[in-house]
């Protein structure tokens, strides 16, 4: 069980880095710090959800919608 663990926490990570590149990219005027920084707090709102595959499109959906508001 430890090992399958591992693996979707590993692969949530991945797909994290995934989005921050994502928004990095269709948003090239923000830094690498602000796009952690909002990673971060998306993220936290999740921080204790028993089913994680879909954080990471939750996290981008959140993040781009807060985005389009700034605009």
């Amino acid at each position: 069980m430890g090992s399958k663990k591992a693996n979707a926490a590993a692969k949530e990570a991945a797909a994290l880095k995934e989005v921050a590149s994502a928004i990095k990219r269709d948003y090239p005027h923000l830094t690498d710090d602000e796009v952690k920084a909002m990673m971060k707090r998306a993220h936290e709102d999740f921080y204790n959800r028993p089913i994680r595959e879909f954080i990471p499109l939750f996290i981008e959906r959140r993040i781009r919608a807060q985005l389009a508001e700034d605009q």
